[in-house]
């Protein structure tokens, strides 16, 4: 934590946290108005690959909705959330850590796993709490072969 930020009241961990399960549930599901119910009208994501340099960036609710589009290469995807850390950092304004598992089953079977860390900052709207810009971080690849 930094001098200037706080942890979140309960009410407010659990609405953060709920962004982060969301994302997963609506990037899994392929359901494009829960995907964009998570976001700020505004809000950027910033993919980066596993070396760390920059990957792609997409803004807006039809950029970020390409999200989606992309991982139609992919019959089925599973994220699994887990940690997650969230501190205020000001009025109506926070920041969060989520490490997820994401699996990509392949056309082929086969599954890719790639452990992700999404680093957040997050706005609270008249809607609630909502991700106002992304940065995604895969750690490393792993591919496994068909059963």
């Amino acid at each position: 934590m930094t001098r200037t930020s706080v942890p979140p009241e309960p009410g407010d961990a659990f609405a953060l946290r709920r962004l982060a399960e969301n994302y997963a549930l609506a990037v899994d599901a392929r359901d494009p108005a829960l995907f964009d119910a998570q976001f700020t009208a505004d809000a950027r994501i910033v993919a980066h690959e596993a070396d760390g340099s920059l990957l792609w960036e997409r803004g807006g609710s039809a950029e970020r909705a390409k999200l989606l589009d992309d991982l139609s290469v992919f019959p089925r995807t599973f994220h699994q959330v887990g940690n997650h850390v969230a501190e205020i950092t000001g009025p109506d304004r926070a920041r969060g850590v989520t490490y997820c598992v994401a699996h990509h089953l392949g056309a082929e079977g086969g599954d890719l796993r790639c452990p992700v860390r999404y680093e957040d900052e997050y706005e609270r709207t008249a809607d609630g709490w909502r991700i106002a810009a992304r940065a995604v971080f895969p750690q490393w690849y792993e591919r496994s072969e068909t059963l």
